[in-house]
């Protein structure tokens, strides 16, 4: 049945999954929709990264491994995720339709999981706040950045496997964040810095202060303020083909392309006022600690989340890879403030979810700009079938 009500309405099926994701039939609708998302992509806007997927795949001819090797071994070739990914799939289609629902499904599996690990820790009845909370954390799936695909799909693999590892202690998981750089280079820092939560027992005191610190510094960091230490770890590094990814985010061309970029300054603005909010945040619970009296799990989480806010706030104007690690420590804040609430529903706590919808409302308004963007308007009304036939009719008149 939830099929025939997927066909009828995608998006409101899909909506009402992510309520009930413990079923299997929720997971079908919640990853068909991600495929739906990337297959309804129209590559209109010239100025997106979907256009210049579209473009690079349409003009794929085959792989050839001597030059993947090269240009990995040189640092020319980042990763091997979008090489790979293009010859699959122009192995059966030459459509970038279908290239993109292939990319929607991936990353939708892996995100899928990682909902589904967040509503196993709701204990008690939907109410506002744990909605709103469900709300961003469907929200940070990325899917309007699909187009990327690179980040797209390496996110979620890496955030699924780092709560698996950090959290659940499944030791197997290692793997999938090992994986995770051969999709995006620029996971081979946050892998690290998983790593060493993973293997280093940091206290919460300290990295309580680190963090906020951590926030604060970042409201007066700009792109420039990396300049030298990165230099100095290319300079350092015996590795040509590493040295040069990194150089590659960093130098003059990248930055200039950066800052020009509108989502730049609208991800500043929401970034400056995140850092505000998160460090207010982790003043109140520093401060109420004995008050809310904190389990073992949640305190557990919250070691996670202090080293990556710590880090993510750090890096958040490097180059164009700064924010997509701020992600990383937002779900994981979803994750802590799902269990905090749970047990303190008559606490500020609740009051901090409750300023969510406002304190990120630039984060809500562009992630629905890009998604309109992307895909058009087209996806929030039209039953499945009349999307794709109209899809097809788009492909055929041109």
């Amino acid at each position: 049945m939830r099929i025939v009500f997927f066909i009828l309405s995608p998006l409101l099926t899909f909506l009402y999954s992510c309520f009930d994701l413990n079923k299997r039939m929720s997971q079908i609708v919640f990853v068909l929709f991600f495929g739906l998302f990337g297959y309804c992509h129209t590559f209109s806007d010239m100025r997106a990264d979907s256009y210049r997927k579209y473009e690079s795949f349409t003009h794929y001819s085959t792989m050839d491994i001597d030059a993947v090797v090269d240009g990995l071994s040189t640092g020319k070739m980042k990763d091997v995720f979008e090489p790979i990914l293009y010859y699959f799939v122009k192995s059966f289609s030459n459509d970038p339709h279908v290239m993109m629902m292939i990319v929607g499904l991936f990353g939708g599996f892996f995100y899928m999981l990682v909902v589904k690990r967040f509503l196993q820790d709701r204990r008690m009845r939907y109410t506002v706040p744990i909605v709103i909370l469900l709300a961003f954390m469907v929200m940070e799936s990325n899917i309007p950045l699909m187009g990327g695909i690179r980040n797209f799909c390496a996110f979620p693999l890496f955030m699924y496997s780092l709560i698996s590892l950090l959290i659940d202690n499944k030791k197997r998981w290692v793997v999938g964040l090992l994986l995770t750089p051969l999709i995006h280079f620029s996971y081979i820092i946050v892998v690290a810095v998983a790593l060493i939560a993973w293997l280093i027992k940091l206290p919460n005191g300290l990295l309580h202060h680190l963090a906020v610190l951590s926030c604060v510094m970042s409201l007066f960091l700009d792109t420039s303020s990396y300049g030298v230490v990165v230099d100095n770890i290319v300079g350092v590094l015996d590795n040509e083909s590493v040295a040069n990814r990194i150089d590659h985010y960093s130098d003059e061309d990248t930055e200039e392309h950066f800052n020009d970029s509108l989502t730049t300054k609208l991800t500043r603005v929401n970034n400056k006022i995140s850092a505000v909010y998160i460090a207010i945040l982790l003043s109140y619970i520093y401060i109420n600690r004995r008050r809310l009296n904190q389990t073992q799990y949640e305190l557990k989480i919250y070691n996670r989340l202090l080293i990556f806010i710590t880090f993510s706030f750090a890096l958040i104007s490097f180059s164009v890879v700064g924010q997509r690690y701020v992600y990383i420590a937002l779900v994981l804040l979803y994750l802590y403030l799902l269990n905090l609430y749970q047990r303190n529903p008559y606490t500020a706590v609740t009051k901090f979810i409750y300023a969510m919808p406002i304190v990120f409302i630039v984060h809500i308004a562009w992630t629905l700009y890009n998604c309109y963007c992307n895909v058009g308007f087209d996806i929030v009304y039209q039953p499945l079938l009349f999307l794709i036939y109209s899809l097809y009719f788009l492909c055929f008149i041109k």
